[in-house]
């Protein structure tokens, strides 16, 4: 290619990497197909792990349109296939379209056009109807002048909330309990059980008949709405009959 144009080498090597980059076996789709409001959504596709650069992958929308951008190597062969998944965002219920373009910015028409729609998520039909969050709840949680301590929770697109607390025993001997088979009862708090889950060691095979889970106290989560109280919240919980209460926030990093 020696002599050969800037503008006639760009235009070869985009062509070519549009076309080897986004395989035909494994067009590019959203997962999940049918997502439901405010669920993590991503664009799964299939690329060539040479030309491929996740660095940059830029994503950006306006209005119902999310676009993602790339930037790609150029490589002198193809390379094996690889999928990749990049996250779109969480979006409420609606239709949406998905431009996929093969260049650093958004320009011309994109390679790949994906619409796609947002359902709201199953609620009992009944009036009035159970309480839920407006919120989402889900990451890490501690207290910052106690550290070693801390409450991981997950909420579901369904409003079910799931947390891991760990803690030491009186023996300071770490312990974790998981709080789960709760209910929203307003839209800021959460009560549930703590269970206690035992197994065995974890250098080893696993054996079934070494693991239990029983129930051992319960706990609730009031999670403040007031100015300058942005993620907070109010832990209380009782474990083997000890009752603690502690005011938590979300850590961001």
């Amino acid at each position: 290619m020696h002599g050969m144009k800037p503008v006639r080498l760009a235009a070869l090597a985009a062509a070519w990497l549009l076309a080897g980059t986004v395989h035909a076996a494994a067009a590019p789709q959203v997962v999940p197909a049918v997502p439901t409001a405010f669920e993590p959504v991503r664009l799964r596709m299939t690329v060539d792990s040479c030309s491929f650069e996740p660095a940059s992958v830029r994503v950006t929308a306006a209005a119902s349109v999310v676009r993602v951008t790339q930037q790609f190597n150029l490589c002198l062969a193809p390379a094996p296939p690889i999928v990749v998944d990049v996250l779109l965002g969480s979006f409420p219920a609606g239709d949406y379209r998905l431009d996929l373009y093969a260049t650093p910015q958004v320009s011309g028409a994109p390679a790949v056009t994906l619409p796609f729609s947002v359902s709201d998520a199953a609620q009992i039909a009944i009036f009035p109807g159970p309480q839920r969050p407006l919120d989402a709840y889900t990451g890490m949680w501690w207290t910052g002048s106690e550290s070693g301590w801390g409450l991981s929770l997950y909420q579901s697109p369904s409003y079910a909330l799931f947390g891991v607390l760990f803690v030491y025993g009186t023996g300071q001997d770490a312990q974790w309990f998981t709080l789960q088979d709760g209910r929203w009862t307003s839209f800021t708090t959460w009560t549930g059980t703590v269970y206690r889950t035992r197994g065995p060691y974890y250098g080893g095979a696993f054996d079934p008949a070494l693991a239990s889970i029983a129930r051992v106290g319960s706990a609730s989560i009031d999670f403040i709405q007031a100015p300058g109280k942005e993620d907070t919240a109010v832990l209380r919980y009782t474990i083997d009959g000890a009752a603690v209460t502690k005011t938590i926030t979300r850590l961001r990093f």
